[in-house]
């Protein structure tokens, strides 16, 4: 392992004075590089910075604009910083948010008031095992990184090694799970996410969701929901697993559960920026169009004009077959903007699938009036020509 000096730490404490004092015990052991951010946007700016580069994160939980977990999940999802030691600090003695911390696979905790014997014994676990791992480390390191980059096959052959070293982990399995998981072999997905959840550590949630996801895909509806219970049960603070529940319960025909549901994920989401499509969909599955709006519009970014948010509703609910809500999101639109090009083409695909073919030649006429160059509407006309419509 590398001398201190040579690993980039990055501080984020919204406390001032006690990040002054996280910075003087580092340099007491050795560790001298140090960037500061005073919460997890900042954090996450820095980050990104290719100079220097972060090698490992000290972060408090509860801070303003973006906290620690969000700052955790962030690093977990992106391409490039997935890998970095995290540690968190906390004083926090609540274990609903202990468990969403660890199921995001934070490398510590350091609870307030943070010793000096503290930090080195974490600090140094924490690198170690990413920067001088035992083969162990090494093995299940490889098959991360190859999974994330795709390579199946080389991440296989890793995971592999990693459970032959040493079978009882419940990492390997949970990633052997997620690998073949991606290769649609579901069984033995499921038979390792099994495993994992049997080993009953940090990734046993974790491999809940992949159980629920095997579950979704065949089908079985009444197990998944079960899966997601029991995940919620254990980590009652993931909006997204709560919005998969209401997808699961709504297919079940549970419309009030699937409200309640999605309620408190969307509210565990409040201060979320983007959010994944499967809200927009939980949304309109329980009626609430102007939640999905306003999740389809903080997508788009702040600076969206309205035209542009109904016109992507529209698009969504025609894809989902809700015909007469699509029609109300483009009518709604065009009442904002009547000669759009854009939205005036989408809602003549819509008449076309409704087999209003007249109105559709009339809305397409329209827009070839005033742009005889917009190719599209040409080949939506000769489409319904070829069809004799």
């Amino acid at each position: 392992m590398p001398s201190n000096h040579h690993y980039n730490f990055l501080v984020v404490e919204d406390n001032l004075a006690m990040a002054q004092l996280l910075v003087n015990m580092l340099g007491n052991l050795g560790y001298d590089n140090v960037v500061m951010a005073r919460n997890g946007k900042e954090g996450w700016d820095k980050v990104q910075v290719p100079h220097p580069p972060i090698d490992i994160v000290l972060s408090d939980l509860l801070m303003p604009e973006m906290d620690g977990l969000q700052l955790l999940q962030r690093i977990r999802k992106s391409e490039n910083h997935w890998h970095l030691p995290f540690l968190m600090i906390t004083v926090v003695d609540d274990m609903d948010r202990i468990m969403a911390i660890t199921e995001e696979h934070v490398d510590g905790y350091l609870v307030k008031p943070v010793t000096p014997a503290a930090l080195r014994q974490k600090v140094e676990t924490a690198l170690k095992k990413v920067y001088d791992p035992d083969p162990y480390h090494r093995a299940l390191y490889a098959g991360k990184r190859h999974l994330y980059e795709g390579r199946l096959d080389a991440a296989q052959q890793s995971l592999t090694k990693a459970k032959d070293i040493q079978p009882g982990q419940s990492a390997t399995y949970y990633y052997l799970g997620h690998l073949l998981e991606k290769r649609d072999e579901l069984d033995e997905a499921a038979a390792n996410y099994q495993r994992c959840k049997d080993c009953s550590n940090d990734l046993y949630v974790k491999s809940l969701d992949g159980l629920a996801r095997i579950h979704i895909k065949k089908h079985n509806h009444a197990d998944a929901v079960a899966a997601l219970q029991k995940g919620i049960e254990l980590s009652p603070n993931n909006a997204d697993r709560y919005v998969d529940l209401s997808l699961e319960q709504n297919r079940m025909g549970k419309s009030e559960a699937a409200k309640e549901a999605l309620a408190a994920g969307l509210k565990l989401s409040k201060k979320a920026g983007t959010l994944p499509h499967k809200f927009i969909e939980a949304c309109l599955n329980c009626g609430l169009d102007t939640e999905a709006e306003e999740i389809m519009r903080k997508n788009l970014g702040a600076e969206t004009e309205e035209i542009v948010t109904l016109n992507h509703m529209g698009i969504v609910c025609r894809r989902r077959k809700e015909y007469q809500r699509a029609r109300n999101y483009y009518e709604r639109a065009l009442k904002i903007t009547p000669n759009n090009d854009l939205v005036n083409y989408n809602y003549a695909v819509l008449l076309v699938e409704m087999k209003e073919y007249a109105g559709a030649r009339k809305t397409l006429d329209r827009i070839l009036r005033q742009n005889p160059e917009f190719n599209n509407a040409w080949t939506l006309l000769g489409k319904m020509d070829s069809l004799g419509v």
